[in-house]
């Protein structure tokens, strides 16, 4: 049994479904999708746009 995951491809075929689903289900599998894509996210670009959005915050201030 493979325990590998393309969060990419998980995101994608959650969207996928999510597309020919309705209610509930529908906005189950976006919320799915958005973690999938969170997962796939590159850490460099997490921290990018965390400090992009410190510094937002202390200019609202």
């Amino acid at each position: 049994m493979c325990t590998e995951y393309d969060p990419q491809h998980e995101a994608e075929a959650a969207m996928k479904r999510a597309a020919e689903a309705e209610g509930a289900d529908r906005q189950r599998l976006i919320q799915l999708a958005l973690a999938w894509h969170q997962l796939a996210r590159d850490p460099a670009d997490e921290h990018a746009d965390s400090s992009s959005s410190a510094s937002h915050m202390a200019r609202i201030e």
